[in-house]
This record gives structure tokens, C-alpha cells and sequence, in this order.
């Protein structure tokens, strides 16, 4: 037994040294590790600026062109550039040169347009930057008339030197180019309107048009060679010739009146959707001096005057007493 203890006592101490001399060899290693840090990602890269609109840079170039057209004052051209280049990417900068380019084309109204659109759109740094565009303002709107156009039908074209002005009912305040221009009023089912009107420059007009059905109604005109000859029909006192008048069906008397004329008058019988034209001339009145029978009959009565004279003066007989016969005056009595 005492073998067997002292193999197992043996045994024992020695795991134990085994033991401890592991421990030894592992603790320096283990007391010198360090934890590893643990890696914080990279930050991400700012994201690259975005590239330009496609739309952008193509209205930029438009622009661009727009300004060599300009410069070489091909002006029709260079507004379309424009117009092209604010339709793909609004810009208050083209809207200033758009407006240029109208200006310089003679269409003060729309150039006004579109320097009131910039001067309302554009920052004020931008506007800074265009000296005398007030004045420019000022200028280009007495060039222009404000118009109002009040017309009977809705739905119907205005157009103004063969350029349409819009639809009926049209807003107050219109801007057109002052000077001469025909002014036309155009619906289905209608009479055309068409008349030739001065516009004064930094003014005012104001017209109403009253359209007449084709189906209900006649169109009358009035010419006159008298000049300020002014026309009635029925009684109705319309304006100086030339004057239009739409008309119902039926028996209608025209009178045209000058002072110093006598009347001129007819009578006309109209159809619906007929188109009738009449030119009535007043006679001038002569006073009596200017008519030509006065004077035909004065000159006569002075020719039997001085025949009468002729024979008195070669009569040499003795004066009379005062108790003559008949046939001491020959001559003829003048009768006026």
C-alpha cells in the first residue's frame, strides 16, 4: 500500500509542476496582448455636384446663339433663339433680351410686355445690373395706346394689322402699337367687323363691336362722295359716311345730311344674310347770288337799260309840258 501511495503522491506532483509551469510560460504572453482597436469606416465621399440639366445647358446655348444673333442684328432670329431658350428653361436674363429683340423689331407692345415681366421676375441684383430700364420702360409705353375692346359675341378673333389680338371676351388694357391699323372682329355665323382706326401714342381707345347674325340680320354700308355727310336710317342719326348699320328684314329708309345740302334719301328693302352697299350724295345749295339764272337775268335787264338810255339820250324834241302821249318812252320797263 505504501508503494502505491507514494507512485500516486508522485504522480500528482508532478501534474501539478506541469500545471504551474504552463501557467508561467502563458501569463507574460497573455499580459502582454493588447486589445486591437476595432476600424472605424472611412467617411463617405462627398457626393459629386450633380451635372447640369440637360434642359439647362441646351436653353444656355440657345442663349448664347441668341446674343450672337442679336449682336449681328438679325433680330427675327435671334427672338426665336430666345423664345426657344425661356420655353426650355425660364431665365430672367433671356426675358431682357427678348424684350431687346422685340424692340428692335418695331413690337413696342410686346417688348413692353416682357421688360415688365423681367422687372417683376428678376432679383434685384440682376435688375441693378440694367441701367435705365425704367427709362427704357417710359419710352417703349409712349409708343402705345391702351385699348379696350368690347364686343357683342364671346368666342370671336380680334386681330389688329392682320395679327391676332386674342378671343373674345378680351381683358381692359390691351397694349397695341399706336398709329394706323384695321381693326378685325371674326366669328362664325357673323358678319365680319372690320374697320380702319388711328391709334394715338401714350393714349387711350376704347371700341365696341356689335357682331350681326348672318341667319337674323342685314349689313348695310353707307358711302357718301360729300365729305361729312352723316347718314340716318329709319330716323336713327348712325355717324358720318362711311357708316354701318346691321339691319332686320325688311323696307328701310336712308337719309344722308349736310348743312348747306339738300338731302339725299332712299329707300331699300333687305334680306337676312344679305350683304347691300348704297352711296348717297347731297346737293350743294347756291345762294341766289351764285345761281346762274340770276345773273342771266340781270344781265339782260342791264342790256334793256342801257338801250333804254341810248333812246332817251337822242330824243331832241322839245320838253314836255307834263301831259305826254305813250309814246314819248320807247323803251321797255325792267321788271325784277
Amino acid at each position: 500500500m505504501t508503494t502505491l501511495s507514494s507512485f500516486s503522491l508522485a504522480r500528482v506532483a508532478r501534474s501539478f509542476t506541469a500545471c504551474l509551469l504552463i501557467a508561467a510560460l502563458s501569463a507574460p504572453a497573455f499580459a502582454a496582448a493588447t486589445p486591437t482597436p476595432v476600424a472605424t469606416p472611412a467617411p463617405a465621399p462627398a457626393p459629386a455636384p450633380a451635372p447640369a440639366d440637360a434642359g439647362e445647358a441646351q436653353a444656355a446655348a440657345l442663349k448664347a446663339q441668341g446674343d450672337a444673333l442679336f449682336r449681328a442684328r438679325n433680330y427675327v432670329d435671334a427672338l426665336a433663339a430666345y423664345q426657344q431658350a425661356q420655353a426650355i428653361h425660364p431665365d430672367a436674363r433671356v426675358l431682357y433680351n427678348q424684350g431687346r429683340a422685340l424692340q428692335a423689331l418695331g413690337r413696342n407692345g410686346e417688348a413692353f410686355a416682357a421688360l415688365q415681366h423681367f422687372s417683376t421676375e428678376a432679383p434685384a441684383e440682376l435688375r441693378n445690373q440694367v441701367s435705365g430700364l425704367q427709362a427704357l420702360m417710359d419710352d417703349l409705353h409712349s409708343r402705345l395706346t391702351e385699348v379696350t375692346i368690347q364686343v357683342s359675341e364671346a368666342g370671336a378673333q380680334v386681330t389688329f394689322r392682320d395679327k391676332v389680338v386674342g378671343l373674345t371676351p378680351l381683358s381692359a388694357g390691351l397694349l397695341l402699337d399706336a398709329g394706323q391699323g384695321t381693326l378685325r372682329v371674326v366669328k362664325d355665323g357673323y358678319f365680319p367687323f372690320e374697320r380702319q382706326v388711328t391709334l394715338r401714342g401714350g393714349g387711350s381707345a376704347s371700341f365696341d363691336v356689335t357682331l350681326g347674325s348672318v341667319e337674323r340680320q342685314a349689313r348695310l354700308l353707307v358711302k357718301s362722295q360729300v365729305p361729312g355727310s352723316l347718314i340716318s336710317i329709319d330716323d336713327h342719326r348712325l355717324a358720318q359716311a362711311p357708316a354701318e348699320a346691321m339691319l332686320l328684314p325688311g323696307p328701310h329708309r336712308i337719309v344722308a345730311h349736310r348743312d348747306g345740302y339738300a338731302d339725299a334719301s332712299t329707300q331699300i328693302i333687305v334680306n337676312a344674310g344679305q350683304n347691300r352697299e348704297v352711296s348717297l350724295n347731297p346737293l350743294e345749295q347756291h345762294p341766289l347770288l351764285k345761281q346762274w339764272w340770276f345773273w342771266t337775268g340781270v344781265a339782260v335787264v342791264i342790256a334793256a337799260g342801257t338801250t333804254a338810255t341810248v333812246l332817251i339820250a337822242r330824243d331832241h324834241r322839245a320838253p314836255s309840258d307834263g301831259n305826254f302821249s305813250p309814246s314819248a318812252i320807247s323803251a321797255p320797263l325792267g321788271r325784277f
